[in-house]
């Protein structure tokens, strides 16, 4: 005999997907964070890493606080609805995951090479940079589920947790990573990650062999050679000192050649960071000393002494490098640091002085040329912009803009110029492409105007830096010592010479 069945409810219908979720609550929770996390990354994550990038910020840096705060956010919505820590926060760090950590693996392996540089993949690089997002998302993870759900829920769950002498294992490795992570962690936030997954190869110097002298209780003087090799010097790496001006610090990138010929004068470059940031960003970021030395052992770019000096100050981080209510950081470059550093190292003068930066450092540097053209005899802009904001010079704002001051720069005094931005910058792009333009409609003789791959960060700003260093070597050649010039302006009288001591080696 069959035996009907009764005829499935519609209410059990509606009823099945609920109690799936409370047999499957837990996966349900992280799956719900995880979702969460990419909805809020696709709704809000181009427009907050924009304004991150408004701020003077790079790319890569804002994607990850932008990535940051989205999951704190998610975890909190999440953990404050469903009262699940765990299942937050593992959903959180999957999202985590799916918004910053792939993407930035995508974007690491396009990213494209550097004309006329050789570097290795640095692999522990690619490994330690996802394990430190992993150790800010954990962060961001706790941060986020601790406001939606409590500290206070959290806190009770601890004790227990270890009481459980099975989990002591486990505790000890996630230490151990934290030790580890907290590194790359670091690295990622002030440099960006990229930065860490390239080496810059340094050319190895083989300098001639020379017989040594016999042991005697008489110091003997090496004389040095009056017609020095200087292709092969130039082989020599550089080396970096610090020094404190007016109590401020300047890093100096010397290179291997000013201490092997000390009959050698050489050029000078200052190189501003930009906001916020400080000078030790060329140094770590860029990896300065490496790109110096190839591109000046190659000779792309003539032996050139490479200052990096702090825009910071104690009122502020954004000073945009010039004379305002927040410090007089263009009169301390222009009357204490450039001729401190002309008294402690051998240089040519005015005549062969640059002057560059990024992004607000790239404003800075155009301005400070702009108001002292007797000071400087070239200037770049790696993604800037050029016209002052009135929140850092008040109505003297106008009066800090390269944009409309260009036209005050007399015909004589106009310095080639180097304006660079990334292809992918729709912030800073269009701003050069105005300057440019306005450039060219008052006849400025030499500018030299370049889009690279990438956006707002160093992808886009070390090749354009590559590139105006091309530009130097092609204006002063690869030996200008050896170039009769006119007498170099009379630099400003140092304010403070006794302010300038060195603290690193030459």
């Amino acid at each position: 005999m069959r035996i009907r069945r009764p005829p499935v409810q519609p209410i059990r219908l509606l009823l099945a997907p609920i109690r799936l979720a409370g047999r499957h609550l837990w996966v349900m929770v992280a799956a719900g964070s995880a979702a969460l996390c990419a909805v809020l990354g696709w709704l809000l994550g181009n427009g907050l890493a924009q304004y991150f990038e408004a701020q003077g910020m790079d790319n890569e840096r804002a994607y990850l606080l932008t990535a940051v705060v989205l999951v704190i956010l998610a975890t909190a919505v999440v953990g404050a609805a469903s009262r699940r820590p765990a299942p937050t926060r593992v959903g959180g760090l999957v999202g985590f995951a799916a918004i910053e950590i792939v993407p930035f693996l995508v974007r690491a392996a396009n990213q494209p090479a550097i004309a006329g540089l050789k570097y290795q993949q640095n692999i522990l690089g690619w490994i330690l940079q996802p394990l430190g997002m992993l150790l800010l998302a954990a962060i961001s993870v706790v941060v986020g589920t601790a406001l939606g759900v409590g500290l206070a829920r959290d806190a009770t769950h601890l004790p227990p947790f270890f009481r459980r002498r099975r989990f002591w294992p486990a505790i000890a490795v996630a230490l151990a990573l934290v030790v580890v992570a907290s590194g790359a962690a670091v690295t990622a936030l002030q440099d960006g990650p990229l930065s860490a997954l390239r080496n810059y190869s340094e050319p190895t110097a083989v300098l001639p062999s020379t017989s040594t002298p016999a042991a005697s209780s008489t110091p003997f003087v090496v004389v040095p050679d009056p017609t020095p090799d200087i292709s092969l010097l130039r082989q020599i790496p550089g080396g970096v000192s610090y020094l404190t001006i007016a109590n401020r610090q300047v890093d100096v990138y010397v290179p291997g050649v000013y201490g092997a010929d000390p009959e050698l004068s050489l050029p000078v470059v200052y190189l501003l960071h930009g906001t916020p940031g400080q000078q030790a960003d060329w140094l770590n970021g860029a990896q300065l000393s490496a790109v110096l030395d190839q591109m000046i052992g190659t000779g792309v770019m003539p032996p050139t002494i490479v200052v990096l000096p702090n825009g910071n100050t104690p009122r502020s981080t954004d000073t945009e490098w010039g004379d305002s209510s927040s410090g007089d950081i263009e009169a301390w470059i222009v009357n204490q640091v450039v001729p401190s550093i002309d008294l402690q190292y051998r240089t040519l003068g005015a005549a062969y002085r640059g002057i560059a930066g990024l992004s607000s450092g790239g404003y800075g540097a155009v301005n400070i040329a702009f108001q002292n053209p007797t000071v400087f005899s070239w200037a770049g802009s790696y993604s800037g912009y050029f016209v002052g904001r009135e929140a850092t010079f008040g109505s003297a704002w106008r009066a800090n803009s390269p944009l409309y001051t260009a036209s005050g720069v007399p015909v004589a005094e106009r310095m080639p110029l180097y304006l660079g931005a990334g292809s992918t910058d729709y912030v800073f792009k269009p701003d050069t492409a105005q300057f440019a333009a306005t450039l060219t409609a008052l006849g400025w003789p030499d500018v030299d105007l370049q889009t690279v791959p990438g956006g707002h960060g160093w992808v886009a700003w070390t090749p354009e830096m590559v590139q105006s260093f091309t530009m130097l070597g092609q204006l002063w050649g690869p030996e200008p010592w050896l170039t009769p010039v006119s007498p170099p302006q009379t630099a400003p009288a140092v304010a403070a010479a006794g302010s300038a001591s060195a603290r690193g080696d030459l």
